[in-house]
């Protein structure tokens, strides 16, 4: 039987492909700056409706709660912010009672060892503040009793006591014509705690429990950068 032999195919030679052709398939297209700004938007949209959301449940979670402890509640007897009647009130964070407490604890570290409650004062700077974080003092006498301070030597002790403050770097001051502390601003107290915890003036079981509750109230301010 003859035997048939078959030549084998040449083997294709690959078409060389250009650089930029490559290049060309392998670059994503550019997203127009527009478009990305469209779903950043829209994702902020979105958290910002889930956490109304939580809110919202929140709130009537907590009303049914109430409802069912104090069926026979007037809520006349209550001071609610959702009252549109009612005035006077003011907006700070909600680790604030951790923050006096802290004030309280590192005051001494710039008083030569000399404890100093100054927390109560700057609850009472945050009691006058607007959202602009200026606060004016024109009677210092009257913000001394907000803070407990009576006696001859009420102003003093708060002018002391502001002192403290400001060598802690929570408040900055100047001085007006009622006083060498008339004009006050108050300084992001989370981004200033932070501060002094990396110079090591915080003890580390109070940062921590500031720190849980921060997370517990969705601040974000001790996690950032």
């Amino acid at each position: 039987m003859d035997m048939i032999t078959r030549k084998k195919s040449p083997a294709k030679t690959a078409t060389p492909v250009k650089k930029a052709a490559l290049k060309a398939v392998a670059a994503p297209a550019a997203v127009p700056a527009a478009v990305q700004a469209e779903v950043l938007a829209g994702i902020g949209v979105l958290n910002e409706k889930q956490a109304r959301a939580r809110r919202n449940g929140a709130t009537e979670s907590n009303l049914k709660m109430r409802a069912h402890l104090w069926p026979d509640l007037d809520e006349k007897r209550l001071w609610l912010r959702t009252d549109k009647t009612r005035k006077g009130f003011t907006t700070m964070p909600r680790t604030m009672a951790l923050i006096v407490n802290l004030i309280d604890d590192i005051s001494k570290q710039v008083t030569n060892g000399k404890a100093v409650p100054a927390g109560r004062t700057y609850l009472v700077l945050w009691c006058r503040v607007f959202d602009e974080g200026f606060v004016r003092i024109d009677n210092e006498a009257v913000a001394a009793l907000e803070a407990g301070y009576g006696g001859e030597r009420n102003v003093t002790t708060w002018r002391q006591h502001l002192a403290v403050l400001r060598d802690l770097g929570f408040i900055d001051c100047k001085d007006g014509p009622a006083g060498p502390y008339q004009y006050l601003l108050l300084f992001n107290p989370y981004q200033v705690i932070k501060a002094l915890n990396a110079k090591g003036m915080i003890q580390q079981g109070t940062y921590t429990a500031l720190f849980q509750r921060a997370i517990d109230v969705r601040a974000t301010d001790l996690t950032e950068a």
